[in-house]
């Protein structure tokens, strides 16, 4: 069998970790490839690991996509999930994680057990917090059960559904490009792309996060620009309605700009270009905001502490 190879690619959330940190970045992409094997070097490991670790708000977001992916996945095969069933899963899954974490199974397969940072780092948070966390959660899923956008999706023709948190990629600048859509579909002669959220947004991320979706769009189904729809979903609201964006050729030629210079940017770090090899860890800047170390993953590997 072939080696895997860290191959050279770009995302919103890779961009914004580059962004925040560089070093940050190369523990996360690089310190850490090859970690998956239980038998790698101690630090690569350790990054790995670390690398794996979700914040309680991370946490509590990817909960519930993966619980809505459930659920939109069983009813496209003819099958209705009731909410009270998708509550006890997804409480189920919450309890599972909270134990394994606490038990630190992540350090023996960080793939299968969740690692939750708060009690990595032993942060002081106390159980009506976690309790809270979970509540939201389980308000967050009721939301959508509730929203008019469900009781939509259950009435109309699933040959119309295009993807449901599929991870899909495309290249530009000859990199690839990952995006992961949480639903999308075909309505009126337009595909409309939703984001479901959990948390706040931010405007400029949400809009560059757009754009990208935009752009897959256009090349995987071949449609011109005008035909395709955008809209946030914030759960976290009561009956919560899509909210649509702008998506514009303004919007387009801002998020190509976006991409062009971060990748420029991330290559100008790499010894090798073509293969992906980066310069040395020296090379990549510690961050300027010393607030944002307090929430980082790799706080207890990073040189800039561990020295």
């Amino acid at each position: 069998m072939a080696a895997l190879e860290n191959v050279f690619s770009w995302s919103k959330s890779r961009d914004e970790q580059f962004t925040e940190c560089q070093r940050k970045y190369y523990y996360d992409k690089y310190a850490s490839w090859g970690g998956w094997d239980k038998n790698a070097p101690t630090p690569m490991r350790m990054a790995y690991v670390l690398k794996n670790l979700k914040n309680r708000w991370a946490w509590k977001g990817e909960t519930v996509h993966h619980m809505i992916e459930q659920v939109l996945k069983a009813m496209r095969s003819g099958e209705v999930i009731p909410f009270e069933t998708a509550k006890e899963q997804l409480s189920q899954t919450m309890r599972a994680n909270y134990k394994s974490s606490k038990a630190k199974k992540h350090w023996e397969d960080p793939k299968r057990n969740l690692g939750l940072f708060e009690m990595e780092y032993a942060k002081d948070i106390d159980d009506k917090t976690w309790k809270e966390f979970h509540d939201s959660s389980v308000e967050c899923l009721k939301n959508f059960y509730s929203s008019s956008l469900y009781q939509e999706l259950l009435k109309e023709d699933k040959k119309s559904w295009l993807i449901i948190e599929d991870l899909e990629e495309f290249e530009f600048d000859g990199a690839k490009v990952y995006v992961k859509l949480d639903f999308a579909r075909r309505k009126n002669g337009k595909i409309e792309i939703f984001d479901w959220k959990t948390g706040k947004d931010d405007g400029q991320a949400a809009a560059v996060q757009i754009g990208t979706y935009a752009m897959y769009a256009m090349r995987k189904w071949d449609e011109p620009l005008e035909n395709i729809r955008a809209f946030l979903f914030n759960l976290g609201s009561v009956s919560p309605v899509a909210s649509e964006q702008t998506v514009s050729q303004k919007l387009i030629n801002e998020t190509l700009l976006t991409m062009s210079a971060s990748i420029k940017k991330m290559r100008a770090l790499l010894s090798n270009p073509d293969k992906n090899i980066p310069l040395p860890a020296a090379q990549f800047k510690f961050t300027d905001n010393e607030r944002l170390c307090n929430y980082c993953n790799f706080y207890k590997i990073c040189e800039k502490y561990s020295k």
